[in-house]
């Protein structure tokens, strides 16, 4: 009798490369760095650069290529970045709600007001869906000499002393304001045009110094500034069209996205010096919920172009 052979339903036999390949070539594409990729994997810059190159030759493409002394993704490891990352995610999150009972206690935060604001109160939900036994209080770093925080989250140069310090994310910093200033009397379309409005910034005004010296320009032909103590307060400024404000790339994302503020010039700097940290007390024993929370903060802060 002729047994009738059996097909194979789709997705039934998956010929996927090797984890560890598939895993250092998400961490290097996201991370946008072999070294940095290798600090996160706990391993060597040898063996990310080595399992890059075993993913590309088992699919038979093209992943990177080199950029000066780094590398740079081409067009069809750009392509497959944010699937892996999607892959990878779902797979953290689904192995978390598995393990989430075992993650339980009270965990005091201090964060820089306007980080709280505008990125980290509309990420929370999904960390309390994943840990629903642990409870949070957020504390306004500006006060935290008065706080007994268990993590902080500051803005600034790794100089705080006492205090373990892990870099989170290096920033971008370019001008922002209303559309409803660019459609005035006086819109910004060079660098120049910046002059005639009022620069909203933080005391000292140094946010719109640098920018301008970055640009060839002359700060002292500043003539109109608005400053703020609270960065929120500058953001709410230039969201009510009272003048142009110095934003960057991670607190402005849902303002830019909601069209609430543009960027009305391409220009922008980096802050190679200055970045978001996580700090700990170095006595203080990381508990379960706390290691849960700077996982999970550390991969959705790294994460870009996503609301």
């Amino acid at each position: 009798m002729k047994v009738k052979k059996q097909e194979k339903s789709a997705g039934s036999l998956r010929r996927l490369p090797p984890f560890s390949a598939l895993r250092a070539f998400e961490a290097t594409g996201r991370r946008g760095n072999l070294i940095h990729a290798a600090e996160e994997l706990y391993v060597t810059h040898g063996a990310i650069s080595k399992q890059v190159k075993a993913l590309e030759e088992a699919l038979g493409v093209t992943l990177t290529r080199r950029a000066g002394r780094g590398i740079e993704l081409t067009s069809k490891g750009r392509w497959l970045i944010p699937y892996l990352t999607k892959a990878f995610d779902d797979i953290d999150a689904a192995l978390r709600s598995v393990s989430s009972e075992a993650f339980e206690g009270d965990m005091v935060i201090a964060c820089m007001p306007g980080l709280t604001n505008a990125w980290l109160i509309p990420r929370l939900p999904s960390f309390m869906d994943q840990y629903p036994n642990v409870s949070i209080t957020v504390l306004p770093t500006t006060q935290f000499n008065n706080y007994d925080a268990d993590i902080e989250i500051r803005y600034g140069r790794p100089e705080w002393p006492n205090r373990n310090i892990t870099m989170l994310r290096q920033l971008n910093v370019f001008p922002v304001c209303s559309p409803r200033l660019m459609n005035g009397t006086h819109p910004v379309r060079r660098i120049d045009d910046l002059f005639k409005h009022t620069l909203i910034d933080e005391p000292g005004g140094s946010h719109w110094r640098e920018f301008f010296v970055s640009q060839g320009k002359d700060p002292s032909k500043v003539t109109r500034t608005l400053r703020f103590q609270d960065f929120t307060h500058c953001i709410t400024a230039a969201r009510e069209g009272v003048g142009v404000a110095m934003g960057d790339d991670l607190t402005m994302e849902s303002d830019l996205t909601a069209g609430r503020l543009i960027r009305p010039l391409l220009a922008q700097i980096s802050r190679q010096s200055l970045a978001y940290y996580l700090l700990t007390a170095p006595d203080q024993p990381l508990t379960a919920a706390m290691r849960a929370f700077i996982d999970w903060l550390t991969i959705e802060i790294q994460r870009k172009d996503r609301n």
